[in-house]
């Protein structure tokens, strides 16, 4: 019984420092500003929520993202994905 323990315990540590590499991207002012800004895509961990991201966009962008507003994440499974993505999406508000 003490080694069932001993296992489940040992999973359970393990699953959560076990995190999956995600990528992201920060795009701030999209709903009314003026210009709408798009952060490089970065590689993070499924760990990390919305507002913890949000902090580290604006502190390693702090010129583009210090006065934004309307900031939000976007995650991606992989790096040709979230490229892709931002590609479409400075497209798209390039014409706004």
């Amino acid at each position: 019984m003490k080694t069932i323990f001993t296992l489940v315990l040992v999973a359970c540590i393990t699953s959560v420092h076990a995190q999956n590499a995600i990528y992201s991207y920060a795009i701030g002012n999209w709903r009314n500003g003026p210009t709408v800004m798009i952060s490089p895509l970065f590689e993070t961990t499924e760990q990390f929520t919305t507002p913890q991201l949000i902090a580290q966009v604006k502190k390693d962008w702090p010129q583009a993202f210090t006065d934004t507003t309307d900031i939000d994440i976007q995650r991606f499974a992989t790096q040709e994905e979230g490229e892709l993505s931002r590609i479409t999406l400075k497209g798209k508000y390039g014409v706004r």
